[in-house]
C-alpha cells in the first residue's frame, strides 16, 4: 500500500515541474525540487532499462559542454549566463526525468501525465507576442492535448482515445497548425491500427519493436506526402497554402524550407565537429558558416533573424539534436542517439503488443518531431514526460519471453499427465 503522502508529494513535485516556474540561470522550482529529492529517486535509475546510462551519458555531456566553453574562450566570447543556463537546465531535464520515474511507482502512469499536463496548463502565458493571433497554436495546444489524452487513458476505453486524438487533429488543421497536424494524424492512426481485430497469440510472434519502428517511419512518410498535397490542394487554407507553396518554390522541400536552421546546423557541424560548448557565442567566423548553409537551401539569411534570434547572445539552432551538439559537443551527440533510441525501442515494444496509448504515441511522435525541428528549450518539458513514462521496467517480460515461459508451463503440465498413476 502506497502512503498517501508519498502520492501527495508525487502529485506536488509532477505538477510544478511541468508548471515551470523560472528563476535565475535556468533553475525552475520543479527542478530544485527533484535535485532536493534525489536520494528518493536515484535507486529507481537501476529498474529501468537504459535510465542509468541516460543519466550518466547526460552528466558526462554537461562536463563536456563546460569545458568546451574553456577551450573556445581564447577565439570566442563566453556568456556566463548563457553557460550557466545551459548547463543547469540539461542537469534539470535529467534529475526532473528521474523524479518522474519514482512518481510512476506511486501513481499510475496516467495520472503522472494528467499531472504533469495541468502544470503544463497552468503555466500557458500570453507572452508570447503571436498567442492573440492564434491563441491554440502558440498557447494551449501541447498542454491541452496532454491533458485530454491522459483522460482519456484513464477511461481505459480506446475508442475514446481515438475520438479525442481525431478531434485533436481536426483542431489542429482549422488553427494552421501543420506540425501538430501531421503528429496527431499520425497518432491517429497507430490508434486506429491497435483496434484492429487480430489473433492475439499470432500477432505478438510475428512482430518485433524494431519492425513496428520501421513501420511508424514508413507511416511517417506517407503522412507527410498526404499532408503536403492536402496543404497545397487548399484544405488547410489560402494563407497556409500560399506560405507552403513559397516554401517549396524557395527550398524545393516543406521541411528545408520550414526549418532552414536545419542547413545552418549542417554547416556548423561541417565548420566545428565537435561543437562549440554552453556557454560559447560564436564568433563571425562561425556565423557565416551558418549563413552560407541556408544560402545553400536559397534562403535569404541576411534578415535579422541569424543574428537575433539563432546567434544573438545564445546557440539556438531550433533542434533538439542540433542544440545539444552545439551546446555539449559530441557528448550532447551520443546523449541525443541514446533519448531517441530509448524512446523508440519503447514505443515499438508497446505498439508490438497493442498497449500503446493515445498520450504515449502523442508524446513519442511529438519527441521524434523536436528531435529535429523543436529548440531545446521549449522540448525540455517534453523530454521530461516521455522519457519517464516510455522506460521499460527491468522486471517486464517481452512477449517473446512470456510465450515461452507459458509454453515451458504446458510442457510441464503435460509431462505430469502423462506419469502413470498409481
Amino acid at each position: 500500500m502506497v502512503p498517501r503522502s508519498s502520492k501527495i508529494l508525487a502529485v506536488i513535485v509532477v505538477f510544478l515541474i511541468g508548471l515551470r516556474l523560472d528563476l535565475p540561470l535556468g533553475i525552475t522550482v520543479g527542478y530544485l525540487a527533484a535535485a532536493a529529492l534525489i536520494p528518493l529517486w536515484l535507486p529507481m535509475l537501476g529498474r529501468y532499462r537504459g535510465a542509468l546510462t541516460l543519466m550518466l551519458v547526460g552528466l558526462v555531456a554537461v562536463g563536456s559542454g563546460i569545458w568546451l566553453s574553456a577551450l573556445a574562450a581564447p577565439t570566442h566570447v563566453i556568456a556566463p549566463g548563457e553557460l550557466a543556463g545551459n548547463s543547469i537546465g540539461l542537469v534539470g531535464i535529467l534529475f526532473s526525468f528521474g523524479f518522474l520515474l519514482w512518481a510512476r511507482s506511486v501513481l499510475p502512469d496516467p495520472w503522472v501525465a494528467l499531472w504533469f499536463g495541468l502544470g503544463l496548463l497552468s503555466g500557458v502565458t500570453t507572452d508570447n507576442e503571436r498567442f492573440f493571433d492564434n491563441p491554440w497554436r502558440f498557447g494551449f495546444s501541447f498542454a491541452l492535448t496532454v491533458v485530454i489524452l491522459a483522460v482519456a487513458h484513464i477511461l481505459n476505453r480506446r475508442w475514446f482515445d481515438l475520438l479525442a486524438v481525431l478531434g485533436l487533429t481536426g483542431l489542429s488543421m482549422l488553427t494552421d497548425a501543420r506540425s501538430s497536424f501531421a503528429i496527431l494524424l499520425l497518432t491517429a492512426i497507430l490508434v486506429a491500427w491497435q483496434m484492429r481485430p487480430t489473433s492475439r497469440r499470432r500477432f505478438l510472434r510475428s512482430r518485433s519493436g524494431a519492425g513496428v519502428v520501421v513501420a511508424i517511419g514508413v507511416l511517417a512518410i506517407v503522412v507527410y506526402n498526404l499532408g503536403q498535397s492536402a496543404i497545397v490542394a487548399g484544405l488547410f487554407g489560402e494563407a497556409t497554402r500560399l506560405r507552403t507553396v513559397d516554401q517549396l518554390n524557395t527550398a524545393g522541400s516543406l521541411i528545408l524550407g520550414g526549418r532552414p536552421e536545419l542547413a545552418a546546423t549542417a554547416s556548423l557541424m561541417a565548420h566545428q565537429p565537435y561543437g562549440f560548448g554552453a556557454g560559447t557565442l560564436l564568433n563571425p567566423t562561425d556565423v557565416l558558416a551558418a549563413k552560407t548553409g541556408m544560402a545553400s537551401i536559397n534562403y535569404a539569411p541576411d534578415n535579422g533573424y541569424v543574428e537575433n534570434y539563432m546567434f544573438g547572445g545564445n546557440i539556438e539552432l531550433h533542434s533538439v539534436l542540433g542544440d545539444l551538439w552545439a551546446r555539449f559537443g559530441i557528448p550532447g551527440l551520443v546523449l541525443a542517439g541514446v533519448i531517441l533510441f530509448l524512446v523508440l525501442r519503447g514505443v515499438g515494444a508497446a505498439v508490438a503488443v497493442n498497449r500503446a496509448s493515445g498520450i504515449l504515441l502523442f508524446l513519442v511522435v511529438n519527441t521524434v518531431w523536436v528531435f529535429f525541428f523543436g529548440p531545446l528549450y521549449t522540448a525540455a518539458r517534453l523530454l521530461i514526460l516521455v522519457l519517464a513514462l516510455v522506460l521499460i521496467p527491468k522486471d517486464s517480460l517481452t512477449p517473446k519471453l512470456r510465450d515461452r515461459q507459458w509454453a515451458g508451463l504446458r510442457r510441464f503440465i503435460r509431462s505430469k499427465e502423462s506419469l502413470p498413476r498409481d
